[in-house]
């Protein structure tokens, strides 16, 4: 099956056992899969590993407890600080929803990169699917925490440029439980699995193309959220609102607005009212959502993609990730 290949690929990517990584998507691409738009993902994934050769690929080093990260919450997104190679430092936006670490190509040109391979970004740009240059860049050090040999990719979205020269892809340190920690505006970093407070809500977690999923209630109708700090706001699928009743015939239900990355998404966004989004221990109720049509990242996953939860729901939390443990935790 095609498809175990795909997804073998995707675990040891998140383990960085990335010669295991090319002989999976090696396997992928051999048994010839009907599906153009993964061939060209599993083609693209290939030749960034074999440019990056046989070097250790997004090496971590940080002290035993790096000392937290301050944020910036703006425009309904966090911000911080960072440099790379040395220079700096750069505004970064945090987002948990971007399957890679993107830089400016303003940036590429002031610290001379070149390229060394094409990649597909997802997250980034008006179509949610980015084309782009891969480049590496020697270091990137984020408070005392340093990401060495770590491959980024480009952006020339106006949007996106006026907000940040690039946007931190949560996965590069996945070697930590990340917390977002939104009301004391940090970001924490630790390399100790903690037992869970009893306040404190652990979701289980999908991990897919340094994307995590959990599961949520919509008024009563549950499917799987892409766990989004790049999302200005929550948003559902065009599929799950027409289980809410909504569709593109519903009188007044479109409305012309690009919405929900940091770059956005394009195409046909209608409003859903009165959403109740719950989880075994937390509910947000809000007037008002939008859907959006996530076909595209539903397919790339390979499983339905219920829609993106982003600022407006985690403000007033704290969001921790653990990729290894594929585990979510929400706590106030």
């Amino acid at each position: 099956e095609p498809l175990y290949h795909l997804y073998a690929s995707e675990a040891w990517a998140i383990d960085k056992n990335y010669l295991d990584q090319s002989k999976q998507l090696e396997e992928y691409l051999r048994l010839n899969p009907n599906d153009p738009e993964r061939v060209v993902e599993a083609k693209a994934g290939l030749e960034m590993l074999k440019a990056l050769g046989t070097t250790d690929v997004a090496v971590v080093t940080a002290p035993e407890n790096p000392v937290p990260i301050r944020v910036r919450k703006a425009l309904n997104l966090i911000f911080t600080q960072l440099t790379l190679n040395g220079r700096g430092p750069y505004n970064f936006a945090v987002d948990t929803g971007a399957t890679q670490t993107v830089i400016s190509e303003k940036l590429v040109a002031e610290l001379g990169l070149q390229p060394i391979a094409s990649t597909v970004v997802y997250g980034i740009g008006g179509s949610g699917k980015v084309d782009t240059r891969l480049y590496g860049v020697k270091e990137i050090a984020v408070g005392d925490v340093k990401i060495k040999n770590i491959p980024v990719g480009t952006f020339n979205d106006p949007l996106v440029s006026q907000l940040a020269d690039g946007i931190l892809g949560t996965a590069a340190l996945s070697d930590f439980i990340i917390t977002v920690n939104y009301p004391a505006n940090q970001l924490e970093l630790s390399r100790k699995r903690q037992p869970a407070p009893a306040t404190t809500e652990v979701l289980p977690a999908w991990y897919f193309s340094n994307l995590l999923l959990v599961p949520v209630s919509v008024n009563g109708k549950q499917g799987n959220f892409i766990v989004d700090t790049g999302a200005v706001t929550t948003v559902l699928s065009h599929n799950m609102a027409a289980q809410l009743g909504i569709n593109q015939n519903t009188p007044g239900a479109k409305i012309d607005l690009g919405i929900a990355g940091v770059g956005g998404f394009e195409g046909i966004v209608l409003k859903v009212p009165n959403v109740t989004f719950k989880t075994a221990k937390n509910t947000e109720t809000f007037p008002q959502v939008v859907a959006i049509d996530l076909k595209q990242i539903s397919k790339m996953i390979g499983s339905e993609v219920a829609g993106v939860v982003g600022y407006d729901f985690f403000s007033e939390y704290k969001l921790s990730l653990d990729y290894y443990g594929a585990e979510v935790r929400l706590s106030k």
